[in-house]
């Protein structure tokens, strides 16, 4: 098959295009509003005498305030553009971007989705108006075409996996009431296949259900615009400029080349939240250096891969997760960043210490002096770039609750950043390339939430969620503990060969809707399915993050996958200690009060009240301490080599720290204590690399 033609490649990157500039104008739909009223405040003699009943009639009468409120009522409100223009963009960018051994079926697939979502989007303008949403004979032939374009396409783009779990809930969902009493909570009711079929259609096409459910929504409404500003900062230049940073402040330590890869890898993550374009936008880089630093190929796979991970949790983008969460709890976005920033910091802890000690036993030393890479004048202004567009996006984050307004302030700061800082940036070709970028970026994440919506959709319509959450439910009456498990087992398997946002979908969808009885905060336990559905990534067989890293180190995957699940380690633990270490999530959120704001209240969150800073102190010693013996134990290396009994004391006493008991968690500090430093003072030769090295 041969790559697209110069023709569809045109087209669709100016779809791509114009997709960012839909994308923008929907972000800006905020500041738009305030300028509107701004602009008929100074230019109305007298507007403030007037009552608020007089201003508000001025602002519907007012030339630019009327034509501003068609525009609104035409474009910015109605739900069939609102969810169906990204779709609309997103599958005829795709479509045409295809490798197709005949040109015309990519132009005839891109018009066949085209005028299919094209019809769903007037039916949802019937809706709108009032109509009550009904299936019609026409129906019954779209639906059924929109669900093999969405497979098709999906299937082109991600791989059988996901296509094959969704023909599973497809299939299910018509046979379910045929299944005998012994499959447990996949018997559902019974229902003939024309009342499924009718089901599904009322569900998933007459109304906003299915491809166009919550996930599509909240990607639309909230992530797109921080694709778009992420994509701008890496076409920038700024990607070259994070990597020399990276080095410059990890060069020094022993293993410094994984060191700086980790590093890359979590600033990169406070751009972007996905795990795979982490490892392909900055392992290509990073894995040939950690390579010829010493390291085995694997294991240079493996640090980009958990690193790349880690960014999937890192404040402030988050990916789609922090996103979804804020809607299914009912909780402002900001609450969840904050929240996020502890747990990561300490999985770039447990990353950082397990490359350490794996360096000392490989013998890996610092980068050397002269190798290290050193920032000129013009390159320490440039990191303004950074600086700047994330202080913005912070600001705006923390200030105020609107999610879609920080991203494009945020996004506004990144272009004029980069068109200050970066001379070559400054040509409209490379701004056009940027926005087609991103346009394509958001059309790739828009396919895969497509068909995450029907899944989860058909998880919901067909009975298995409620069935589900009554068995978690009978669960959570047992330990706490065994819930926990369970539940963290759950989301491993479902979210093992998913994409990253597939999987916080699903897991989120099918397992935290059943817990509730256990008697956590809802922002704890969702957070809890989240960091385990982000484990997923490097949890084998199936380790996504692993298997994209591998193939740059030429290394096999299988045992990628094994090693950054060592290096993931702290990412198992994470959530265990927030449960029964509350501090870790909401002790920083007396920040709001600090800076003018009210600390929040909200029955997502636990009393903020019980938990102070002495106990967000112990946990973070008693977590550094854990994770020291921990990954000194799986390393089987710290000074020096550990005999086979202080591996097996270093695993238990490393778990005993973070007990909620001081009884049990105090004298395990002092006996972790004892066997660093008898290790340190009481062993024989030390290893090839002496830590002070630099």
């Amino acid at each position: 098959m041969s790559a697209p033609a110069t023709s569809e490649r045109k087209v669709g990157d100016i779809l791509s295009f114009g997709f960012v500039i839909v994308i923008l104008i929907y972000a800006a739909s905020g500041p738009i509003t305030d300028f509107v009223r701004w602009f008929i405040e100074v230019t109305t003699p007298g507007f403030d005498e007037l009552s608020r009943r007089d201003q508000r009639k001025l602002m519907r009468s007012h030339w630019l305030g009327a034509g501003y409120k068609d525009f609104e009522r035409s474009f910015l409100l109605p739900t069939g553009l609102i969810l169906g223009l990204p779709i609309l963009f997103s599958f005829a960018i795709s479509f045409l971007s295809l490798p197709m051994r005949w040109r015309w079926l990519n132009w005839a697939l891109a018009v066949l989705s085209t005028m299919t979502f094209m019809a769903w989007v007037m039916k949802l303008f019937a809706v709108d108006g009032g109509a009550l949403p009904g299936a019609d004979p026409v129906d019954f032939v779209l639906f059924p075409v929109a669900v093999l374009l969405t497979l098709y396409l999906t299937w082109r783009q991600f791989g059988t996996f996901i296509v094959g779990f969704c023909l599973f809930w497809i299939i299910y969902f018509f046979v379910r009431g045929l299944l005998p009493e012994w499959t447990g909570i996949l018997a559902g009711s019974e229902s003939t296949f024309e009342q499924s079929m009718r089901s599904m259609v009322l569900n998933f096409w007459a109304q906003t259900g299915g491809m166009f459910g919550q996930p599509i929504q909240v990607v639309s409404g909230n992530v797109l615009i921080f694709i778009v500003f992420g994509a701008v900062m890496m076409a920038s230049g700024a990607g070259d400029l994070l990597m020399k940073i990276a080095n410059l402040l990890t060069g020094r330590f022993t293993g410094g080349a994984a060191h700086a890869a980790v590093a890359s890898s979590a600033l990169f993550g406070t751009l972007s939240g996905a795990a795979i374009s982490n490892v392909v936008s900055t392992g290509v880089m990073t894995i040939p250096v950690i390579k010829k630093s010493g390291f085995k190929p694997a294991f240079a796979a493996a640090v980009e891969a958990a690193a790349s991970t880690g960014g999937q949790v890192m404040p402030p983008v988050m990916g789609v997760v922090a996103f979804f969460v804020a809607g299914q709890i009912g909780l402002e976005y900001r609450y969840i960043v904050v929240a996020a920033i502890v747990p990561a910091i300490f999985f770039y802890l447990g990353t950082f210490l397990t490359v350490y000690f794996e360096a000392r036993r490989q013998g890996v030393g610092p980068v050397p002096v002269d190798a290290r890479p050193k920032l000129s004048g013009r390159e320490m202004a440039q990191c303004l770039v950074f600086i700047i567009p994330l202080g913005v996006l912070s600001y705006m984050l923390f200030a105020q609750p609107s999610v879609p307004r920080a991203g494009f302030f945020g996004f506004i700061a990144a272009l004029a950043c980069s068109l200050v800082l970066f001379p070559a940036f400054r040509s409209r070709s490379r701004v056009y390339r940027a926005f087609v970028e991103a346009g394509r970026m958001s059309a790739s994440i828009i396919v895969i939430v497509t068909a995450i919506g029907l899944i989860v959709g058909l998880i919901q319509v067909s009975g298995f969620s409620g069935r589900l959450s009554l068995l978690l439910a009978q669960l959570a009456s047992g330990p706490l503990f065994t819930t926990l498990i369970v539940v963290a087992i759950g989301a491993i398997v479902l979210g093992m060969g998913l994409p990253p946002g597939a999987t916080y979908f699903i897991i989120v969808i099918a397992l935290s809707s059943g817990i509730e009885a256990v008697g956590i905060a809802p922002l704890t336990l969702h957070l809890f399915v989240v960091f385990f559905a982000v484990i997923s990534t490097v949890t084998p067989p199936v380790a996504l993050a692993a298997f994209a890293a591998a193939p740059i180190a030429n290394a096999d995957p299988v045992v990628t996958g094994f090693q950054a699940a060592r290096l993931s380690l702290a990412g198992f633990m994470i959530p265990f200690v927030f449960v029964y270490h509350p501090a870790v999530l909401y002790q920083l959120q007396e920040l709001f009060g600090w800076f003018g704001g009210e600390v929040p209240t909200s029955k997502a969150m636990i009393d903020i009240d019980s938990v102070g800073w002495g106990d967000l102190g112990w946990v973070v010693m008693a977590f550094t301490m854990s994770m020291w013996l921990l990954t000194s134990a799986l390393t089987g290396f710290e000074k020096n080599r550990l005999f086979g009994w202080e591996r097996i004391a270093r695993g238990v006493i490393g778990v005993a720290v973070l007990w909620p008991s001081m009884t049990v968690a105090l004298p395990a500090l002092g006996a972790a204590a004892a066997l660093i430093v008898g290790h340190r003072f009481l062993k024989g030769e030390p290893s090839a690399v002496d830590v002070t090295t630099v």
